[in-house]
């Protein structure tokens, strides 16, 4: 079923064709440079310098879909990897993405780019972010993504296992995605998930976030359906 599941959402997110299909907008610098723009205006000590590069980059032709989707997360990976390798402070790391985070609630989640459709069904999903989890970009870029192509979401945030009856009291979810970092417990994720599975108990729940590329073991995280990071894998699960 779910490999079935994958190819609907597929064919519904595929690339629009036909004889009236408008061409491909040709942008005029690569996502690569994008990014690195991104990169540079975040750490600028100019207040206005990534609302100024968001600008430049969305007159080369990039939608804002393209641009909190994939170049703002490459410009954040970026920072991370300055930090790592001391070529930024801890200070300015945190600084510019936090500009880059503030960024991405300015871009429209109300156009699509080229060549994608809405969801062939209009999901209801829940985006929790557990408590202590510093780095929210991800789950908030998630959030915007969902949105854009046609869910309804609802993105709560520092959740615990007592709070998770509270925050989706009468309603139901296709879909519950958990937005973990490396440094959440399998036991906590675990205790969060139980309650999930108290109030919802035939919703898919989907594990994800930095947790997935950390060094836990992701077979004690009991409960879950689908552990990814890919969006589209995710929501396929919830059809």
């Amino acid at each position: 079923m779910a490999q079935v599941a994958i190819k609907v959402l597929a064919r519904s997110l595929s690339q629009a064709g036909g004889p009236d299909a408008r061409p491909p907008v040709v942008q005029a610098i690569s996502t690569n440079q994008a990014s690195q723009l991104l990169f540079d205006a975040s750490v600028n000590p100019r207040k206005s310098a990534v609302s100024a590069a968001i600008q430049e980059i969305q007159a080369a032709g990039f939608s804002d879909f393209t641009l909190f989707s994939e170049i703002i997360p490459a410009a954040v990976r970026q920072l991370g990897l300055a930090w790592e390798d001391d070529d930024l402070s801890f200070f300015a790391m945190t600084l510019g993405a936090s500009r880059l985070q503030i960024a991405v609630h300015g871009l429209s989640e109300r156009e699509l780019p080229e060549g994608m459709n809405y969801l062939s069904k209009k999901l209801s999903l829940l985006i929790i972010v557990p408590e202590g989890t510093q780095h929210t970009l991800g789950a908030i870029i998630l959030g915007k993504t969902l949105r854009c192509v046609g869910a309804r979401v609802k993105l709560e945030f520092c959740v615990t296992a007592d709070r998770v009856h509270e925050i989706g009291a009468g309603e139901q979810f296709d879909g519950v995605f958990i937005s973990a970092s490396a440094q959440d417990s399998a036991e906590k994720l675990s205790e969060i998930i139980i309650k999930v599975r108290d109030n919802w108990s035939k919703t898919k729940v989907i594990l994800g976030g930095g947790i997935l590329n950390s060094q836990i073991n992701l077979d004690a995280v009991t409960g879950t359906d689908y552990k990814t990071n890919d969006w589209k894998a995710a929501v396929a699960q919830c059809f």
